[in-house]
């Protein structure tokens, strides 16, 4: 008797957790919605520029079969057409969907905040609406976890199924903890993703040295384009007004350090400037976009009007 009881409690235990993670993934849908039609918006000017600069010097790619009303009939392969019976029109390299890869950090420090939202939770909302408008446009679109090596990836797909995946392993606590090894990740996506891409890298970009720099050069030559958005708390970069003594954790260690506020300040503040701005001096020396957005900030603004200023969309 007392095994069946403990059976079912483990089995009450695991639907709980269910249904709080199902709730978990209808509050990020609901903030999602709320941003997702601003960057649709924007991914739409990359299907429009195709349209408008395809040119006759385009590399052949393959056969499509054509489609009335979406498929331009001027470009039928009347040849392929009448040897298969069936109407095919010719489709080059540039036309080709984006594979679009969304690579988010999971390591510890994602999980610290101190505004409305974690690191991690607003992280979320940003890769939540990347992968929800690519997908309404039809690109292929990724996803992928990362701590100390990588924890989950979803190959590229247009399948609406991938949103509700990537969702569901966005708000799982279990993922989410760890050291942080961009490099590893980076050298994973150079190994495993084509190069007709476009990379997203969402990362508060702390306790990760530095020795991803050579892995994000290889990666922006290999690809169609990369882009690190750099997610901070306010409490990354600036410490509270006042004096008296504060306790820190460290998040890969659980160190902890009692600090002098009135007097750390002020050095804290410079450390974690010169971070940052190295970070943003990589990405922009490896050719790749980059912005920085706080928690308690809004992301849609900065984040389109790069991609334009790179001429992405």
């Amino acid at each position: 008797m007392s095994k069946i009881t403990k059976k079912e409690e483990e089995l009450r235990k695991e639907a709980d957790k269910e249904s709080k993670r199902l709730q978990k993934i209808k509050d990020l849908m609901r903030e999602i919605d709320a941003e997702v039609r601003r960057l649709t918006d924007a991914f739409s000017f990359l299907l429009t520029y195709r349209q408008l600069f395809r040119g006759t010097g385009l590399e052949f790619a393959q056969l499509k079969e054509y489609v009335p009303g979406q498929d331009d009939a001027t470009r039928i392969d009347w040849k392929a057409s009448l040897r298969t019976g069936r109407l095919f029109i010719k489709q080059y390299e540039e036309e080709r969907n984006l594979n679009i890869i969304v690579l988010l950090d999971a390591c510890a420090s994602m999980k610290f905040g101190t505004q409305k939202k974690l690191k991690r939770e607003y992280a979320s909302v940003i890769a939540g609406a990347i992968i929800s408008a690519g997908i309404e446009i039809g690109d292929n679109i990724g996803f992928g976890m990362y701590s100390e090596d990588i924890i989950t990836f979803l190959p590229p797909s247009n399948d609406e199924t991938q949103y509700y995946r990537a969702l569901r392993m966005m708000v799982d606590d279990d993922l989410y903890g760890g050291k942080c090894n961009l490099d590893k990740a980076l050298r994973y996506i150079l190994n495993n993703v084509e190069e007709n891409s476009m990379l997203f890298i969402i990362s508060d970009f702390i306790g990760m040295g530095w020795e991803w720099e050579s892995s994000l050069k290889m990666v922006s030559n290999k690809l169609n384009d990369v882009m690190g958005i750099m997610v901070r708390d306010l409490r990354d970069e600036f410490l509270p007004k006042g004096s008296g003594n504060f306790r820190f954790k460290d998040p890969f260690s659980d160190k902890t350090l009692i600090v002098d506020l009135g007097k750390a300040k002020k050095e804290y503040e410079r450390l974690a400037r010169e971070q940052s701005e190295k970070v943003k001096k990589i990405f922009r020396s490896s050719n790749a976009g980059f912005i920085k957005v706080f928690t308690h900030e809004p992301f849609v603004k900065p984040l389109v009007m790069e991609l334009r200023i790179r001429r992405i969309v």
